[in-house]
Order: structure tokens, then sequence, then C-alpha cells
């Protein structure tokens, strides 16, 4: 189904990045491609994968991770691209794995608690209130939003953008499940490190904290109708994005 592939940027050590372009809209519209791209961190880049970054047109660099995650593995410049760092995680007990919580975070946190995680992240939330913004003037795209992996953080602002360029939630659904085969390689990767310290009941823990899993992301869209009703007045409410911003973001980022 051409509606579900993605467009993979084949970087030698960029991990899960790839452009958002191609997705349509209820009104049969498509999502421009070169416009929004999404990804895990960007600072183990090649030489070579900096070349082929400077070929996308990517004006803006949108990261989501904590200001200890950033430090520890500090996005590459690029003179022509601005780089903005909000965290998006919000006021959560535990530490992001690349923080100090280290390999325990996999056993300390559960799938029940990562429902809650995604749950409340829509709301309130002033790293996406900023790409909200941000993606409402054309001189800010191309963009890149990434967080450590490209999954949970980059999942929901993925979803955002999406929901509002009004793409149907099974296709934002789709998009975000595709990061599981993007990242099985790194994922596997890590599970041969730490399978020795880990018994299987951790180690099945590990694996569900590292795939996108449908009940985390139906988690947010729930609660986003549970509090506003529905997507719509959600997206007006909570970021200002008005039936005319809406819009607007639409007649740019759609053909």
């Amino acid at each position: 189904m051409k509606q579900f592939d993605m467009k993979i940027i084949p970087f030698e050590a960029v991990h899960n990045f790839r452009d958002m372009g191609g997705y349509k809209s209820r009104d049969g519209r498509s999502v421009k491609d070169g416009l929004f791209y999404r990804s895990a961190a960007l600072g183990k880049m090649t030489i070579a994968d900096k070349k082929l970054f400077e070929t996308l047109g990517v004006q803006t660099i949108f990261d989501y991770r904590d200001n200890h995650e950033a430090q520890n593995n500090p996005n590459p410049v690029f003179p022509h691209a601005k780089y903005i760092q909000i965290p998006a995680k919000g006021n959560h007990a535990f530490e992001m794995p690349t923080n100090a919580g280290g390999k325990d975070f996999y056993k300390v946190v559960s799938p029940e608690m990562f429902r809650e995680f995604y749950a409340q992240m829509p709301f309130n939330n002033a790293s996406f209130k900023e790409l909200m913004v941000t993606i409402q003037n054309p001189e800010n795209l191309g963009l890149v939003h990434h967080c450590a992996v490209g999954k949970d953080r980059t999942g929901i602002g993925g979803a955002l953008i999406l929901l509002a360029l009004d793409v149907p939630e099974e296709t934002i659904m789709a998009d975000y499940l595709n990061t599981n085969i993007h990242l099985r390689p790194l994922v596997e990767k890590m599970a041969q490190a730490i399978q020795q310290d880990y018994s299987d009941r951790e180690l099945q823990q590990f694996y569900a904290l590292m795939s996108a899993r449908e009940d985390y992301l139906q988690a947010a869209f729930d609660a986003m109708d549970n509090k506003y009703g529905s997507k719509t007045a959600f997206l007006e409410q909570e970021f200002g994005l008005t039936k005319e911003k809406r819009e607007q973001l639409q007649t740019h980022c759609l053909t």
C-alpha cells in the first residue's frame, strides 16, 4: 500500500531517519516531501552523513531530549539550520534510558507506566507547543524532529504534525509502528549487550519498552478525546490551531 511507504534516508550512523512526506490527508491531498523528517539522535553522524544531511534542505532541527541527553550526545552544528531543544518528557518520575537511568530503566519502568507517559505527553507540554508554533512558519521547514531513538517523544510529535495536517489516525498509527522495522538492528544490538544481566521477564519488558506499540499511541489518542471531546478541539485548545490556522498550514504543506 503506497499510503504507508516510508522514505528512509540511508545514513550510516543515524537510526530511523525518514521523510514524513507522501501521507494522504482526509481530502486526498498528500504531505509534501522534504518538509518534515523524523529521526533518532543525530550526534553520531559520519562525515558522509553530514554531507547527505546538508542536501535535505533542513532549516530547523527540533530536539525533544532532556538537557543531560543533549549534552551527552550533542547534535552536529549545521550553519544553515536553526536548533531548538526543549525537553518533551515532562514531569515523569523516571529518567530516560539515555540519562542517569541507564540500562536499569528497562527493569523499573513497565509498559503500564509507558502508556501513562504517552497519555500525558500531549498536554501542557512546552516542547510540543513550540513545535506547533514552529511548523506554522514556512521559513522553518524542512524540519527534523527527534529524540534519542525517534520512537516515543518523536512518535507523539509526528502524530501531532500529521493530525494538524488532517491525516487519518490509522495512517498516523502506521507511521508510528514503522519505527519497529527501522529500530530492529539497534534493539537487537542493545539486547545482546544487556541480556546476561537480565532475567527472561526483564528482557521481555526491555522489548516491550523498545517497541512502538499500538496501545502506547492509542493511549495518547484516547486521552485527547477524553479531555477535549475530539482531536479538532484538542488541537485548537491545546495549541491555538484554529480552523483557519490549520487550513493555512495544510495549504502550504499538502499538495
